[in-house]
């Protein structure tokens, strides 16, 4: 059974001192949710690539878009538990579980926050920049953003001081990194890829330790396991939840409407070889206890419900490709059950559903030559940026952004407080330039890259994109 939060104050419970009376009456939920949309990370998210850059013509989503949704789905699937549950399972939140769909509205809204310019392709890089600095993870950036780097105008140090709820709820993974080495096991077994209650990765760094021990705090008593430790609240497994629900349904919308996903033809079309064999090697060796036999019954399953013609985006597409979507959404949000008195099961059958669409993006989209021919492209900014940034601010000139001399300094002032310290300098300038480029849109990013790279200077202006 997952540890439980049953006293009221506790789970209200901030770290700093933004707690006291609210003079419009919010509710301690309600006014994280809106720390969080008034943060400009959560604004920049609008600048940030979902799959295809945020510069693309066709009507896509980005990540602003993307967390906005999964906040509301997450909120519908809250409410229905809610409203079916109450009175014989609380989440772990005892008599606040009223509370419980602001608190995974605020994690869905929140869960990306700690996304880079060009999402997960500038992920990979800021990992490799760090790799000797305890690395880059946008989960764990997250956590960094919501506790550190955002900006309340009641909390001189930064950070947003957000619930111990609402933290716990952003966690998707409640490990490190070193941690996240080691595969969970329970009595001996590794956890199913469908254990909803667990995750792969990893969410916070070593500097937001003691965010993290505030978040995941009991009231009394301790956790008995380690994977006790590494289980995820209840709010943050439906925030999960309704992130892939997101991720499968709205990305492969926008994707068929591009005309890049052949839905139209799946039906009529008997050659799944290739699209099942890129399963089996991308997929089934990375889940524990991944079942080809359930992911072609899934994918039968969906055929129905597919469009059966090629998008031209007239009124009769819309409805065909909307009627899908509300079909597909009103499987996965009914698929979530309570398990224990402070868990959620989601059911298979719905994970092998979503886990289709999801792969039919990947295999249509994401792997594309031309897609990763631009992410190389990517890539190589990010590099550069880091790089000249670095010896910037080595240099202390006056060339360093204002943004990232705050950043840099302010570190200092964390570590101090909360007794952390960094191995040398050098570390703790590259997490400085880290979390600044990691602050920037895309846009910025370019802007930035062509200032320091001498390109287009003659159509930039004194007033960069990235000073904003």
């Amino acid at each position: 059974m997952a540890p439980s939060f049953h006293e009221t104050r506790f789970t209200e419970a901030r770290n700093g001192r933004t707690g006291g009376p609210d003079p419009a009456d919010r509710t301690p939920f309600e006014r994280d949710r809106d720390r969080i949309m008034y943060s400009a990370p959560f604004r920049r998210l609008a600048g940030v690539t979902q799959v295809a850059a945020v510069r693309e013509k066709h009507l896509l989503h980005n990540r602003l878009t993307h967390s906005l949704k999964v906040a509301q789905i997450g909120r519908r699937m809250a409410q229905r538990l809610v409203k079916q549950n109450k009175g014989t399972w609380d989440a772990g939140l005892g008599q606040n579980i009223d509370d419980f769909p602001d608190i995974v509205e605020c994690s869905g809204l929140a869960h990306d926050i700690g996304h880079p310019p060009f999402g997960h392709t500038a992920e990979k890089v800021l990992g490799e920049k760090m790799r000797e600095f305890e690395g880059f993870e946008g989960n764990a950036q997250s956590f960094r953003v919501v506790t550190k780097l955002a900006v309340l105008d009641r909390v001189e140090w930064g950070g947003l001081d957000l619930t111990r709820a609402t933290l716990n709820a952003i966690l998707k993974y409640p490990r490190d990194r070193d941690q996240a080495k080691h595969e969970i096991r329970i009595d001996g077994n590794p956890v199913a890829w469908t254990d909803r209650r667990f995750g792969a990765k990893w969410g916070y760094y070593w500097s937001e330790k003691e965010h993290f021990s505030h978040a995941r705090e009991l009231p009394s008593g301790t956790y008995r396991t380690d994977a006790d430790r590494q289980m995820r609240s209840a709010a943050a497994g439906l925030m999960d939840w309704a992130d892939d629900v997101s991720y499968a349904v709205h990305d492969l919308y926008d994707y068929f409407s591009s005309g890049l996903i052949p839905l139209h033809s799946l039906r009529g079309n008997p050659d799944t070889a290739e699209f099942f064999q890129y399963i089996e090697d991308n997929v089934g060796a990375k889940y524990a206890g991944f079942s080809m036999d359930e992911f072609k019954r899934a994918y039968a399953e969906l055929l129905p419900y597919m469009p059966t013609r090629k998008w031209t985006g007239s009124y009769r597409d819309r409805h065909d490709l909307d009627h899908m979507i509300h079909v597909v959404i009103a499987d996965f949000n009914t698929a979530v059950r309570p398990l224990e008195a402070s868990e959620i099961d989601v059911d298979v059958g719905s994970q092998y559903r979503a886990e289709v669409l999801k792969q039919l993006t990947h295999f249509y989209v994401i792997d594309r030559p031309g897609l990763r021919l631009i992410q190389e492209g990517q890539k190589e900014i990010i590099r550069q940026l880091f790089d000249a940034l670095m010896v910037i601010l080595a240099g202390g000139d006056s060339a360093v952004p204002p943004l990232l001399r705050d950043i840099h300094s302010n570190m200092k002032a964390h570590e101090e407080r909360e007794g952390y310290r960094r191995r040398n300098s050098e570390e703790r300038r590259a997490r400085a330039v880290c979390d600044y480029v990691f602050l920037l849109t895309e846009d910025q990013a370019l802007n930035l890259y062509e200032c320091l790279k001498g390109v287009s200077v003659s159509q930039g202006s004194i007033f960069g994109a990235w000073f904003g």
